[in-house]
């Protein structure tokens, strides 16, 4: 899918980028009280990928730094991406990202030999409440509006969940969106629905996104390539059998079509010409799903911190 390198944001050639330059402006006018910033109307989107999220918790440690961080209006977490987004709307971005590579490289999260759960989302609850806490009343004050991807198990269908609805724990909400089936196992109930990750159902959520007339949109991968396998792998598909039963079916299927459900996302942001948009990628990724190596994590997020600075220096 080389047509989507066009909307790679480099740093040689972020001068050139009316997105860069559009949230920059978007920063000069809100600094101003200038109600001419309501005429650019911002989007950020964080993808997910276990802990490959490294790297969009530099990113946003990155836009603390350079002041972007009321810049965007509507915010949108999918999957691991949420807890970098809630992080970043608090104030709290390097906090944050150093979760990675402090405190989720022991047997506590990852653990392969605990069958059931290998991803223990109940430990990243613990830690996001007592360990570093998250402040949710700062989220809630943020003139950006931040929506956590979620999925019916119910239905497999994705929904936004909108975090300015006070009946909703937004520790909750964010693991309800990286609770990734098979690994975890367990659902998380919100308002009496029971919810799973994110990105099964919701892919890259680029029509709600439109629906909110954003006008330039950064979305941050924490993948070095695009175009993800349309099919299931064997072990995924061994691994539904076994480890899913309790799910109902239409949940089922759609963890396994969840690639091309994301994959017909990418064609939609291809095809788009009425908005700016940018995306910010590693160069190249070293970490996986389940990498517990917490040095590879912290240079993956000060790499992606230096990244933010060079392509945002440029657009000045």
């Amino acid at each position: 899918m080389k047509v989507l390198d066009k909307f790679v944001l480099k740093a040689e050639s972020a001068s050139n980028s009316l997105l860069v330059k559009n949230l920059l402006l978007k920063k000069k006018l809100l600094s101003q009280k200038n109600p001419d910033h309501k005429k650019i109307k911002t989007a950020l989107v964080i993808g997910g990928g276990g802990m490959r999220a490294a790297y969009s918790g530099g990113i946003v440690s990155g836009f603390e730094k350079f002041d972007l961080s009321d810049v965007f209006d509507v915010v949108v977490g999918i999957s691991a991406g949420s807890a970098v987004c809630a992080y970043f709307l608090s104030g709290q971005s390097e906090l944050g990202a150093s979760i990675y590579y402090e405190d989720l490289v022991g047997k506590e999260f990852i653990n392969p030999a605990r069958i059931l759960k290998i991803m223990d989302i109940d430990y990243l609850d613990l830690v996001f409440r007592k360990v570093k806490p998250l402040d949710q009343r700062h989220i809630r004050s943020s003139r950006s509006k931040f929506y956590v991807t979620v999925t019916d198990i119910r239905t497999g269908k994705g929904e936004l969940l909108d975090t300015k609805d006070t009946k909703i724990d937004i520790i909750d909400a964010i693991c309800a969106s990286a609770a990734l089936p098979v690994v975890y196992n367990k659902t998380v109930v919100i308002k009496g629905k029971e919810y799973c990750d994110g990105a099964i159902g919701n892919g890259i959520p680029i029509d709600f996104i439109l629906q909110k007339k954003c006008t330039d949109i950064l979305i941050v991968s924490n993948y070095d390539t695009w175009e993800k396998n349309n099919s299931s792998s064997l072990v995924e598909s061994v691994a539904s059998i076994l480890f899913m039963r309790k799910f109902p079916p239409g949940f089922r299927i759609a963890t396994l079509a969840r690639n091309k459900l994301y994959n017909r996302s990418l064609k939609k942001i291809e095809k788009l010409t009425n908005v700016n948009i940018g995306f910010l990628t590693p160069d190249e990724m070293p970490l996986k799903r389940m990498t517990k190596d917490k040095i590879k994590m912290k240079e993956v997020a000060k790499k992606a911190e230096e990244q933010v600075a060079r392509i945002f220096s440029e657009g000045i």
